[in-house]
């Protein structure tokens, strides 16, 4: 599997404890605000290990949205494209950290407020379970698709957040927030940049055209490239390592897509472009060397990492010199061709292969919301609700402490190497077991 060794701090957010007192006027409605601050504290504790069960966390968060609908949605108009907005939509006020800013929180009385942030903590949990999913000893086939999910996933989710951002007045307005088009698009077209990493790591699995990988892997080199461009303007003492870690991986992108280009290229007997493409890809993997210096001493969020001592990049180098030494080899003894000084471009548009981020909607409302209880909410003894827009909050939150979760540091051994009905598997080429007649079924999404 790929080595996605950068991850953005999970966001806080102020308790809420739901209690509306003379508001609540029935068993029911106290059950509701009862039930909803228990599976928010229960929501908001599993956001602080990525490694836990997907499945639960997954439960969690569909049921807290679906029972919390009855503050986004009147009764019976519970979907996204519905105009309704419930008479309870400004009773709580919520207030949230940004992932990228520290202490600084914003609040507004808005529960679209509170479903947008659940909803990024939701894909920052995603992508954080599929690179503890990555970073695992063995990868397996149902492991590497669970992974190729989650990170399809968190960018469909933060396409929901960027089209009903605009739903609350000013949140898009706050530079660096997580609610900031620029760097939702660079979270977007990073999850989706993940993703296609294995699809990259497949296709070289089983042995597609040589022209194919070289598609997919400049393709998914230009979504780190766009990622990184949409934070030009951002303060790099805050964005710089998030920075560094996407050029790093656009250009290990770039660098395959050469070396398969050269090996494309020579199987037209074009083996002077060859060697001049396989140099490129050389070029470029040493300037990720390079990113992978600058990250090491960049300053802000994003947890500490060495990424060129792991497996994913030392494997790369032997790769890149194996295409150009054959492409060398072959033009010295058979082709003879010159060596442009311009190096061909990498056709960049597959005919298949491109990841797709997995649509998302809230879930449907749940079915203790019927009218009856919708109605019982006396809002009449409510105080007046604060109607302003999102501001920056006077109070900081602290920033959650995350589990640290574990990521291996292990080699294929010699012996792993000589179990001839073993399969490389992703892009740092780790050795996993898995019988023959599996190996086709390997790469099926």
């Amino acid at each position: 599997m790929a080595h996605w060794f950068h991850r953005n701090p999970i966001k806080a957010t102020e308790h809420v404890d739901f209690q509306l007192k003379l508001i609540l006027t029935t068993s029911q409605t106290s059950k509701i605000c009862n039930e909803l601050r228990l599976r928010r504290d229960h929501l908001l504790e599993h956001f602080k290990n990525a490694s836990n069960d997907l499945d639960m966390v997954d439960d969690d968060f569909k049921h807290y949205l679906s029972l919390f609908s009855g503050f986004v949605f009147a009764v019976g108009y519970d979907k996204v494209a519905d105009t309704k907005t419930s008479k309870l939509a400004t009773l709580l006020r919520f207030r949230w950290s940004n992932s990228m800013l520290g202490t600084v929180a914003t609040e507004v009385s808005d529960s679209w407020y509170e479903v947008l942030n659940v909803c990024v903590n939701m894909a920052l949990w995603l992508s954080k379970h599929a690179a503890w999913i990555a970073a695992k000893d063995e990868v397996f086939k149902d492991d590497a698709k669970k992974a190729h999910t989650c990170l399809r996933r968190a960018a469909g989710i933060l396409i929901f957040v960027r089209e009903n951002a605009g739903r609350i007045t000013g949140l898009t307005s706050f530079p660096g927030s997580d609610f900031d088009p620029v760097v939702l698009t660079a979270y977007i077209n990073q999850f989706t940049a993940e993703a296609q990493e294995i699809t990259v790591a497949r296709a070289i699995e089983l042995k597609h055209s040589p022209g194919l990988i070289t598609a997919l892997a400049y393709e998914t080199s230009h979504l780190f490239k766009q990622a990184d461009e949409s934070l030009g303007k951002m303060d790099q003492s805050l964005f710089g390592k998030w920075r560094f870690y996407l050029q790093l991986k656009s250009q290990i992108y770039t660098a395959y897509a050469y070396a398969f280009l050269g090996e494309d290229l020579l199987s037209q007997d074009k083996c002077g472009d060859a060697v001049r493409a396989c140099r490129e890809g050389v070029s470029c993997f040493d300037v990720a060397v390079d990113f992978a210096g600058k990250y090491r001493k960049a300053n802000g969020p994003g947890i500490s990492a060495k990424p060129d001592s792991h497996l994913f990049f030392r494997r790369i180098r032997p790769l890149l010199e194996r295409h150009m030494e054959k492409a060398e080899r072959e033009n010295g003894f058979i082709y003879h061709q010159k060596v442009p000084d311009v190096c061909p471009e990498p056709d960049r548009k597959p005919t298949f292969g491109l990841v797709e981020a997995e649509p998302f909607m809230i879930p449907s409302m749940s079915p203790l919301w019927t009218p009856a209880v919708y109605e019982a909410f006396d809002i009449s003894k409510a105080k007046m609700p604060d109607f302003s827009k999102v501001k920056k909050s006077c109070k900081s939150l602290p920033p959650i402490q995350e589990e640290k979760v574990y990521e291996t540091e292990r080699d294929p051994s010699a012996a792993d190497q000589e179990w001839n009905h073993r399969i490389i598997i992703g892009s740092d080429e780790k050795m996993t077991e898995i019988p023959r007649d599996k190996k086709c079924e390997f790469l099926k999404l």
